[in-house]
């Protein structure tokens, strides 16, 4: 008969790893529950290296990811159901799943259906490590990455297929495990091999007024720089429309930086609060830490050239120029006498004269020149000026996002001292409080003790990962000895890309009212990105 004991172990002994479609099966053996005793007796069936046969409609969810192989009988009778194994709905199957393996990964955006897992069973590259290796061996190796790393099959098989001795300039792993509470993460772990060719490294802070996918900025750089991108991932925060609207601000201020942003050199926007920023020297030296202007700046263009004194930092002067970030927490800023510049980013928003105070405003700097000092108006809106940071004269590329996680190797959150919770920062980044406890997918940047730069990011949403909170990040790095580490724009902005591929997992698709369930993931625009290339 159809489904009897005998054919399915002529499949299995013939190697018919595959699904295959078919009209009507009779059950095999049926386990209702996971009750005491079927534990019993799977762990009586793994000792003996037998193989478990499951049946009906929920087969092949019935056993996920079961130390044990498995034949799943059954029939898909819903979408749900045909979008999670990746074939027709009303189409019966015979699956094959190796000892402790998961078919489908990252349901609902998934990565890997059951029917692109049994396809790769049936791939050349399957084959050829089968002859090399021996399947058995080659299961034993998929199922060790199932357990402690759940990769794509794909990605599995290649890495088995490459040379030990062949070493990339980025490598990435997997990365998984189950927190104290019992929730499981997943995630990319990539590593940037600096130290031993530093001299030949680049990396290069890009931004754009309108939103764009890492990939489309690793695109746009590869073609204006000819060079290849060998890491890249999302920056750090704007000011995106939504919050335009709520803050009653002009539509100019969309896509303004929030923090710190140097690009070859150019300061395309100053340091707000006190929030950790990444930045590469003129030498190549890679460094992350809290970046602030407290030790004063200098604006210039064609018409003027002033300098804003460290003890004028949030602290008015009717003599002297005096400037205001987003650490002033008074609601209003006292300015008689001066002509008042508002920045956003490196732009001149709004010129202000004749008033004696003004309201604070989350975003950007205000300048304040009395006019014994310039008389004149010295720079229209919609002009640029060139911003000089007292020490970060020497920076060539920077990128402030935040929080700061770790330091010296040892955890140091501090959400109070980096600004977090100023009410400028609150109004323009109102749930990046919650981060510290609450998981969603999240991205970091570290650097070890050697120079090497990782890039860690963690999935959320999905079956095999809930996310991770800012101080789970921080375990996680402080188990991979990197010695300073901060976080990156969080949530559906998590973007990892390395060689062109987008390695992590957004849990989302714009085009979702296509199919409600499922659809690939597809990565948030954001406005800027950090890629690292090499020069040779």
């Amino acid at each position: 008969e159809k489904g009897s004991d005998q054919e399915l172990k002529l499949l299995y002994d013939k190697k018919i790893l595959q699904i295959i479609s078919i009209e009507s099966l009779t059950v095999g053996i049926h386990i209702p529950q996971m009750g005491e005793k079927a534990l019993l007796v799977l762990r009586g069936v793994m000792e003996k290296k037998g193989y478990l046969i499951s049946n009906r409609r929920n087969a092949a969810f019935m056993t996920d990811i079961l130390n044990v192989d498995r034949f799943h009988i059954g029939k898909v009778t819903t979408d749900l159901a045909a979008n999670i194994m990746g074939i027709p709905n009303n189409t019966g199957y015979i699956q094959f799943v190796p000892a402790g393996v998961r078919t489908t990964l990252a349901y609902p955006t998934p990565i890997q259906t059951s029917k692109d897992f049994s396809d790769l069973l049936h791939s050349d590259l399957f084959k050829s490590l089968s002859e090399k290796l021996g399947e058995q061996k080659l299961f034993e190796l998929i199922k060790e990455d199932a357990q402690t790393k759940g990769s794509p099959l794909k990605l599995v098989l290649e890495n088995i297929s490459k040379s030990d001795t062949q070493k990339s300039d980025v490598e990435y792993s997997n990365v998984t495990g189950i927190y104290d509470d019992g929730y499981p993460w997943n995630g990319i772990l990539a590593k940037a091999n600096i130290k031993n060719d530093i001299e030949n490294w680049e990396f290069t802070a890009v931004s754009s007024l309108q939103t764009k996918t890492v990939t489309n900025f690793v695109d746009e750089f590869e073609e204006s720089s000819q060079c290849k991108a060998k890491i890249a991932w999302n920056g750090g925060y704007i000011l995106n429309a939504e919050l335009v609207g709520k803050l009653g601000l002009p539509e100019s201020y969309i896509g303004s930086p929030l923090g710190l942003l140097i690009s070859n050199g150019k300061c395309l926007s100053t340091p707000l609060f006190n929030k950790p920023a990444l930045l590469v020297y003129e030498s190549g030296k890679l460094d992350i830490r809290r970046v602030n202007c407290k030790k004063g700046i200098r604006i210039k263009n064609d018409n003027i050239d002033l300098s804003f004194d460290a003890k004028n930092y949030n602290n008015f002067s009717q003599k002297e120029c005096s400037y205001f970030d987003l650490m002033h927490e008074e609601e209003m800023i006292p300015v008689k006498g001066c002509i008042v510049y508002r920045l956003a980013g490196n732009t001149v928003k709004e010129v202000i004269t004749d008033k004696a105070e003004i309201k604070q405003i989350p975003v950007g700097l205000t300048l304040c020149v009395p006019l014994l000092v310039a008389k004149e108006i010295l720079a229209s809106v919609g002009d640029d000026v060139e911003i000089i940071v007292n020490g970060l004269e020497n920076v060539l590329h920077a990128v402030e996002a935040g929080p700061m996680l770790l330091n010296k190797g040892n955890q140091c959150l501090d959400m109070e001292i980096e600004g977090w919770k100023k009410q400028n920062s609150i109004k323009t980044q109102a749930a990046r409080l919650d981060f510290t406890d609450m998981r969603g997918p999240k991205i970091a940047v570290g650097i070890d003790k050697s120079g090497d730069l990782y890039v860690l990011t963690i999935n959320g949403r999905i079956r095999e990962s809930v996310g991770a909170t800012h101080f789970d990040m921080a375990r996680i790095l402080e188990k991979y000895n990197i010695e300073k580490a901060m976080g990156f724009d969080p949530g559906g902005s998590s973007t990892l890309v390395v060689n062109g591929v987008t390695l992590n997992i957004s849990p989302y698709n714009s085009n979702y009212e296509r199919n409600i369930f499922s659809l690939p993931p597809q990565p948030r625009a954001v406005s800027n990105a950090v890629i690292g290339y090499k020069k040779v």
